[in-house]
């Protein structure tokens, strides 16, 4: 018997680009402190890898996985292969980099404006560890990279939306809120009068 498959439509695991609101699970990965952080292949590197689950609309339970590296050994430890001098600074900056994503994370999180240096903020931007992210829901502006080396176009998180940017999904709460002016021009109950 001959089986047509023409007409099966493919199944698109990927979503498409737009911004999302994602819930984290973070993945443990055996390294760093408690265990958290996955070693990279070039065996310095420790990055945070983060399955980000779409929470509402089209998409919800689709997932967007992201690698952020936090820390890089720097150190001579003769169990470490030896550092490129050519490629130390774009280490460096791939871990300082890593931390600023991690911080927009939090801030879009907790809805903190990034200049936000408050108290409550900077106490906010402390983690215990890194799996106080677990759970942690934040907005993100997801695109679509190109597949290559064998594998198929994935889904990546282009950048965090925080509140300080205009895709940053505000709760409209200026239409319950009333202006001085408009609690002024109350017309004030006029007690003198006998009331029927």
């Amino acid at each position: 018997m001959a089986i047509d498959l023409n007409t099966v439509k493919p199944v698109r695991d990927l979503i498409p680009p737009g911004v999302y609101r994602l819930e984290i699970t973070v993945k443990r990965g055996g390294a760093g402190d408690g265990g958290w952080l996955r070693l990279a292949k070039n065996q310095r590197s420790l990055m945070l890898e983060l399955e980000c689950k779409v929470v509402g609309g089209d998409y919800a339970g689709k997932k967007v996985w992201d690698y952020i590296t936090v820390e890089f050994d720097e150190t001579d430890a003769l169990h470490l292969p030896p550092i490129d001098p050519s490629k130390l600074e774009n280490y460096r900056t791939s871990a300082r980099m890593g931390l600023v994503k991690l911080r927009a994370i939090i801030d879009s999180a907790f809805a903190l404006d990034p200049n936000d240096d408050s108290f409550v903020a900077k106490e906010k931007r402390k983690l215990a560890s890194y799996g106080d992210l677990h759970g942690l829901e934040f907005y993100a502006q997801v695109e679509e990279r190109p597949g290559r080396d064998s594998y198929g176009p994935s889904n990546t998180i282009d950048f965090v939306i925080t509140p300080d940017l205009p895709d940053y999904p505000h709760a409209d709460v200026a239409q319950f809120k009333r202006t001085l002016e408009q609690e002024m021009n109350d017309a004030i109950p006029d007690f003198s009068k006998p009331r029927h």
